[in-house]
């Protein structure tokens, strides 16, 4: 029970910045890397095309702070006060395109076990962004469930979004949108959790919810990065899902088969 409650309290007093917001910085800097191409592609276009990129940067790092601020119909530069969050960004996104023989790019793609930590603290911070989104739809809109689920999940997974819209512009609507990774996944699940919390439909106390969640979002990313590498923990019970609500596809397959062989 005093580890329980040692590691609770540690979950709860954390601060965000900086201790889970610059793991995020670097981590979605490297994203933006590997969008540009790892290496020479990169590192040119960000010399010759410097505030492209570094707009490229602000998207890919604040995609869920943005998108919250156009559905609250609030003006989209209010990122901009958020100097601490901003300025460290900033000091990451040049160190990590400009920095002395491309020291951090080096580090966070050399063979230590940076990167599943990192992701996990990106899990963290996404839960935390979870909650908020929840709590700010219920002060406007209390009594409601879907509202506060979807908004959340929106604002912890915005970069889900990016993503879909560049590969929209890149290769047209040839891919169906969905959802990617088991993490947001998680942030869909604690949304309905929280959500559920805060309309008293479970009845669990906020702080263990929230601290149960962290955790299992901590094992589920570095399990899944360690132990059974891109294994999705939700894919049975989708396939089950799916199969139970839209029919089994070998079904259909075998259908089209017989009706080729007639025809």
């Amino acid at each position: 029970m005093d580890m329980y409650s040692t590691i609770t309290n540690t979950i709860l007093s954390v601060p965000v910045f900086p201790y889970l917001w610059v793991p995020h910085c670097m981590l979605m800097s490297l994203s933006l890397r590997a969008t540009l191409g790892h290496g020479p592609p990169a590192l040119l276009f960000a010399r010759q095309h410097p505030l492209s990129c570094y707009l490229l940067g602000i998207l890919y790092t604040f995609p869920g702070g943005l998108l919250s601020l156009i559905l609250l119909n609030k003006p989209i530069l209010t990122f901009l006060t958020l100097s601490n969050n901003l300025y460290s960004f900033t000091v990451v996104w040049y160190l990590m395109f400009f920095g002395p023989k491309d020291f951090l790019y080096r580090i966070l793609t050399s063979r230590l076990p940076l990167l599943p930590l990192m992701a996990a603290l990106q899990d963290w911070q996404r839960l935390g962004l979870v909650a908020s989104g929840v709590k700010t739809i219920l002060e406007v809109h209390p009594g409601f469930f879907l509202y506060p689920v979807v908004f959340a999940t929106l604002k912890s997974s915005g970069f889900m979004i990016v993503k879909y819209c560049e590969q929209i512009l890149l290769t047209g609507l040839s891919k169906a949108f969905v959802l990617p990774h088991h993490a947001t996944k998680t942030m869909v699940v604690a949304a309905c959790l929280i959500t559920a919390q805060q309309l008293e439909m479970i009845s669990v106390e906020y702080n263990d919810l929230y601290c149960g969640l962290v955790m299992m979002a901590i094992c589920v990313r570095l399990a899944t990065s360690w132990i059974c590498k891109n294994w999705d923990p939700y894919s049975g019970v989708e396939g089950q899902v799916c199969n139970l609500v839209y029919g089994y596809p070998e079904i259909f397959e075998t259908k089209d088969a017989d009706l080729k062989k007639k025809e």
